[in-house]
């Protein structure tokens, strides 16, 4: 703070200046009280040399001859120039003290400031600065053109100032700053700088982050954009020589140019892609693409050609202002066309646009030079960058919210493909067990019948490519399940030396055909009945088993059971099957489990199957949380080891005990009606039906006339198909169950034959009311002890 006395002191010296401006015109008069800003340029005269190259000394010699002219008398701008301007000016100290001060002339980004100290028409002393020279040989190490000035008492100093620049833009102010003063601007304009660049490196680093996020080159653009002209003003404020070319050199005359220029660049990027211009307007977008070609062939032309930096900075303006009026003729369009744009991003723009046209009018000489009009840029771009940031951030939301909805889409379309595809596979699961059904029934009609050898043997041939083909349908299906994550297991006590027996004699006959050894070890003490999933365990041992008879071309394959009850509710099975096979890879083992992959990549066709064994092997023993193992034998070949858990119940056990009795396939008089559209199903059930004793049996083509028959004639139980035209069976069934048909056959046992082994249609058939159901291809003991069971249940109810 200033006492009373020192205020009052510096009023007077301020009156005593401006009446000593006024008349007097050779010197300007300072003291030691001097705490503000003093202009010299009053004072001072500025000779134009043009591009006439001279030294101190024929200035000092020749001062008299050289057109001298008041500085007042030019404007503080002076405009884009290659002159060298030689300026001379007066300061006397008129206090009894030694006067310390700063002088600052022209513009950080100057080329050639050279301060010449002059006593008796000689240099006593020289300071130099601008950005052609190393910065650590400035007189003064400040971004800014100053130099330190030192006035004794009661004396005058007499001074001349050597200005040059390449072509840019020159400003003149000679003004005299106290060392206190300057020192605490110095400090708050490294505050604000500070401020201000960080603020725009933080923009470039998060929208660049937001590229690589989010796959918008916008993003990338405006990024790019901020980056550049940050640059750009980080070099006219003469911090690009300071910092990171402190040696002067190329990239420090050409760093304005260059980062002006791509900033222009990437701006016009920016904008085309942000407001879609392509999209909207074709000559419009081709008027973008032209300002970009109009860029880069300044930009080639600032590097290649030498001479050409000078024009080069007025053209980079007049390049700047026309950019500007792309921008609001573009957003004019949108307006008058009616499409939306952004409001935040239309103030960005403004801001800019205001910003840039007072910064380059400002350089054209347009305008008056003041703190605002030099600093017209950063204003513009401060708010731009708030106002586009907002822009950016509901784009950024936008973004977001379109990239939820396609991902809703592409869910939406997954689950579509995956109903597509079971839909498909029920379909061709239907269409391919249908004439199976045919086949196998016919083969095992004429099998039973043994009248020839030879017809028995070729109907064996037939049921086994018949049970291949079914098997290949069972895997897709099981695929299928486990794909979309619907398998479950079901828990039903069941016969497990029967189940397991049956897959053995079928694999037996399979490793006999090959010449293979098939041995077989199971404990003789094994329970009769254990509860678990019969049908997922039979598949277990049934593709273990087959895969090791499929690679074992010679030698054995051998299957081990033990197990062990535990808490008499679990009972604890190992399998264990193993070969002497070709063995497996270690490269393979990592995929062996993995769904289409077999032994080899290179197996075409020598070993048959889909490829779907082992990962179905694999996804049913996780379903019962047990574990399986595989390792290659010392001998060659492979063995698996599967623990599993199951449940077991002693008591049923004790009462229910297997009978191996022989089927009597007597029906005691059961009328049976057969709904089925399809004839071959038909002929296959009514051969089947020859076989059951005391049977009739009487066929509807659909579910309609099923109805019908229901109404007019009595019926014991109804075999149901599922897919028919005009009345499918689910249909039918609902009718029957919901009392639409007739009362007295609202509970007739109803047992569904179809082709579609799928659990959706088991629960939805179940749910309906069905009292049991068997899949196509049908089996003649299966069916009779369906149709016998539901028969039984009957009479007791």
């Amino acid at each position: 703070m200033l006492s009373k006395e020192q205020l009052f002191s510096t009023r007077i010296t301020f009156l005593f200046l401006v009446f000593g401006i006024t008349f007097l015109n050779a010197q300007i008069q300072v003291s030691t009280d001097l705490n503000v800003i003093t202009s010299l340029k009053s004072n001072a005269t500025m000779y134009v040399a043009g591009d006439e190259v001279h030294s101190i000394d024929y200035i000092l010699k020749n001062e008299g001859n050289l057109n001298f002219r008041p500085l007042k008398d030019f404007k503080n701008n002076y405009g884009f120039t290659k002159d060298h301007l030689w300026i001379k000016f007066e300061i006397e100290n008129v206090s009894n003290e030694d006067l310390f001060a700063y002088l600052q002339t022209a513009r950080p980004i100057t080329d050639v400031a050279t301060f010449y100290e002059i006593g008796h028409n000689e240099v006593i002393s020289l300071q130099k600065s601008g950005d052609v020279i190393p910065f650590q040989e400035k007189s003064v190490r400040n971004r800014k053109s100053v130099f330190k000035v030192f006035i004794p008492s009661n004396s005058t100093l007499s001074g001349i100032i050597h200005l040059k620049s390449d072509g840019e833009v020159v400003m003149l102010p000679l003004d005299l700053i106290p060392t206190d003063y300057f020192l605490e601007t110095t400090y708050k304009e490294q505050m604000f700088y500070g401020l201000f660049y960080g603020i725009l490196f933080m923009a470039f680093i998060v929208y660049l982050f937001f590229y690589f996020g989010l796959k918008d080159v916008a993003f990338a653009y405006y990024s790019l954009y901020v980056f550049f002209i940050a640059l750009m003003q980080f070099s006219l404020d003469g911090f690009f020589h300071q910092y990171i070319t402190p040696n002067g050199g190329w990239l420090s005359n050409y760093a304005v140019l260059l980062t002006a220029l791509l900033s222009l660049l990437f701006f016009v990027k920016y904008g085309s892609e942000f407001l879609g211009v392509k999209k909207q307007n074709k000559w419009l977008y081709n008027s973008y693409l032209g300002m970009c070609l109009v860029i880069l062939i300044a930009l080639g032309a600032l590097v290649v050609i030498p001479g050409f930096l000078s024009i080069t900075y007025p053209i980079a303006n007049a390049i700047g202002l026309v950019v500007l009026v792309q921008a609001l003729t573009t957003l004019v369009y949108y307006r008058k066309k009616e499409i939306s744009v952004d409001p935040s991003f239309v103030m960005g723009i403004s801001f800019l646009v205001f910003g840039f046209i007072v910064f380059i009018l400002n350089n054209f000489n347009a305008v008056e030079s003041s703190f605002f009009t030099d600093n017209g840029a950063k204003f513009g771009i401060g708010l731009e960058i708030t106002f586009l940031s907002i822009s950016m951030s509901k784009r950024i939301r936008t973004l977001r919210m379109e990239n939820e909805k396609n991902q809703l889409l592409a869910l939406q379309r997954a689950e579509d493909m995956n109903e597509i595809k079971s839909s498909f596979i029920s379909n061709i699961s239907h269409e391919l067990r249908t004439p199976l059904n045919l086949i196998m029934g016919v083969a095992h009609s004429l099998k039973e019948k043994k009248q020839e050898k030879e017809i028995g043997e070729k109907c064996e041939l037939i049921l086994n490519s018949s049970e291949n083909l079914l098997g290949h349908i069972d895997d897709i299906l099981d695929f299928t399940v486990i794909e979309k994550g619907n398998q479950e297991l079901k828990q039903c006590p069941f016969n497990i030396s029967t189940a397991i027996q049956k897959v053995l004699d079928e694999n037996q006959l399979k490793a006999k055909q090959k010449g293979l050894d098939f041995n077989i070890d199971i404990p003789s003490n094994l329970p009769g009945r254990i509860i678990g999933d019969r049908l997922k365990l039979i598949r277990i041992i049934d593709h273990l088993l087959d895969n090791s008879i499929k690679f074992t071309s010679t030698g054995k394959v051998t299957f081990n059971l033990r197990y062990r009850i535990e808490e008499e509710s679990k009972f604890y099975l190992n399998l264990e099957v193993s070969d002497s096979g070709t063995g497996i890879t270690k490269e393979k083992m990592s995929t062996i489990f993995e769904a289409f992959t077999k032994k080899s990549f290179l197996d075409k066709r020598e070993f048959s199957g889909l490829g779907l064994g082992l990962f179905i092997v694999k996804n049913y023993v996780d379903l019962h949380n047990g574990t399986i193992d595989i390792k290659n034998n010392e001998g060659g070949g492979t063995k698996f080891n599967v623990n599993l858990v199951l449940g077991y119940d002693a008591e049923l056990n004790t009462t229910l005990v297997d009978k191996d009795e022989e089927e009597a396939y007597d029906l005691d008089g059961a009328r049976i009606l057969l709904v089925e559209d399809n004839k071959m199903n038909q002929q296959v059930i009514k051969l089947m039906a020859k076989k059951w004793k005391n049977t009739t049996l009487s066929i509807a083509n659909n579910g309609k006339e099923g109805l019908d028959l229901l109404c007019r004639e009595d019926f014991d139980i109804v075999l149901m198909d599922l897919q028919m035209p005009v009345m499918d069976g689910f249909e039918a069934i609902a009718m029957i169950r919901g009392g639409k048909v007739s009362s007295k056959v609202t509970n007739i046992p109803i047992v569904v034959l179809t082709a579609d082994s799928t659990d959706k249609t088991r629960k939805e058939i179940f749910r309906l009311g069905v009292n049991d159901y068997a899949t196509k291809p049908i089996n003649c003991k299966l069916v009779y002890r369906k149709i016998s069971r539901s028969l039984t249940f009957k009479k007791a109810s």
